[in-house]
């Protein structure tokens, strides 16, 4: 019966208001979607703003004038064509109302998108930082950060200095990645960066078909792409600034041997991957195995395993951690974490489920909380990468690009093993 009796209330002669009126869903949702996209385009913000509402005020010039609501609905009048057409007046009251309330509900519609919308790229905006807005500098150059997960400690550390070194400069960095608050993936802000025409871009390279397509793309398009951590180097990209991974391998490797029980027959290390495709991780891999089979201490007694963790996020590596205290073979003799987010998972389930004391935990990175276990000696060590000569050396590279026409095509940062006599 409702939709009955809507229909009879949405009922106009020639039907045209009735028509207008439920067009406006399928018109709010069309521009809320081409809304988006302008601004992933980087359209200016108030201009997008001064469409949107001329947009929408034109829409209700249009619906309008062949309502009621200018005139009877105003006054609560009759039913003017009905009575020239010779039947009977009727009261006008509850299609008035339902006009009223059609019209009202757009204009909120209207509002309420223009604010999740605006807000969304005023938030990508604000990331760039304090200096965007304070002081109204016109920089010669703008660079694009783009990480899988800008939450990371690791990843706030290295774009600080990338912004020190970028400001020496006159440029302007902004960050852009994964949070709690947008879960946008990499492909579509390299696509964001190269639409914006920014100047430079650094790059967190995670790998795939689709990235690399990214890159060459930029390439083409002028714009220089530095990777960090994990190199491309079957891309345009003009440099790499990371650590070599034979290097890092032997160095973890190392690190393992003072950790393995040496009054123990069978040694189980246990190596936490983001992802075991990747070369760079592979490469890590192999160099431990190979330091832990060739050592005359380890040889025969230590066997190392690989478990690959699904993501980067919190939520997942709590979980991932949890399954590996838990599993049937009992937890591992030695951990090693090649991310922050891991260690201090790993770190706070050792608390939770008594286990300091009977797990060597090779941590990753300079938390609060991790440098804390290193003082108290429940982390025995942890793998500390220079931040700040990494962010030096990304601005470096894109401005010997840019200014020269060519940068070197590999930069190696400088890393360090902090322990308990070190961390201080």
């Amino acid at each position: 019966m409702w939709h009955s009796k809507l229909a009879e209330l949405l009922r106009i002669r020639k039907g045209r208001i009735g028509q207008k009126c439920l067009f406006l869903p399928s018109f709010l949702f069309m521009w809320n979607n081409l809304y988006i996209m302008m601004m992933q385009c980087g359209w200016n913000i108030h201009i997008l703003w001064l469409t949107r509402y001329s947009s929408a005020a034109a829409w209700l010039l249009f619906i309008l004038p062949e309502s009621s609501i200018w005139g009877e609905a105003l006054s609560g009048g009759w039913d003017r064509e009905a009575d020239r057409e010779g039947g009977h007046r009727k009261p006008m009251k509850n299609r008035v109302r339902l006009e009223r309330i059609i019209v009202i509900a757009g204009i909120l519609v209207v509002l309420f998108l223009t604010l999740v919308t605006s807000s969304y790229y005023q938030n990508v905006l604000n990331q760039v930082g304090k200096d965007g807005g304070e002081d109204g500098n016109e920089y010669r150059y703008h660079y694009v950060m783009i990480v899988e997960d800008c939450d990371m400690p690791f990843w706030k550390d290295v774009y600080e200095s990338t912004r020190e070194a970028a400001r020496e400069h006159n440029a302007l960095v902004e960050l852009m990645g994964k949070s709690l608050s947008s879960t946008i993936e990499i492909e579509s802000l390299m696509d964001m960066a190269i639409a914006s025409g920014v100047d430079g871009i650094i790059l967190e390279y995670t790998g795939g078909h689709k990235i690399d397509e990214r890159i060459n793309e930029a390439g083409k398009a002028g714009i220089p792409v530095v990777t960090v951590l994990k190199d491309a180097p079957d891309t345009s990209r003009i440099s790499f600034v990371g650590v070599n991974d034979y290097q890092l391998g032997r160095q973890y490797g190392e690190q393992i041997l003072k950790l393995v029980p040496p009054d123990k027959d069978d040694v189980e290390v246990m190596l936490l991957l983001h992802d075991r495709d990747n070369s760079s991780q592979v490469q890590i891999a192999e160099q431990i195995n190979n330091l832990l089979v060739t050592s005359p201490d380890t040889s025969g007694r230590v066997r190392l395993i690989q478990e690959t963790m699904r993501s980067t996020g919190k939520v997942d590596a709590d979980e991932t951690i949890r399954n590996i205290f838990f599993r049937k073979e009992g937890i591992p003799d030695v951990l090693v974490c090649t991310e922050a987010v891991d260690t201090e998972a790993a770190y706070q389930a050792m608390i939770d489920y008594n286990k300091v004391g009977e797990l060597q935990l090779l941590g990753y990175y300079k938390s609060d909380q991790i440098l804390e276990a290193v003082r108290k000696g429940n982390i025995p060590v942890t793998l500390v990468i220079d931040t700040e000569q990494m962010g030096r050396y990304c601005v470096q590279a894109l401005e010997e690009y840019l200014q020269e026409g060519h940068a070197n095509s590999y930069y190696s940062v400088d890393l360090q093993f902090v322990t308990k006599e070190n961390v201080d």
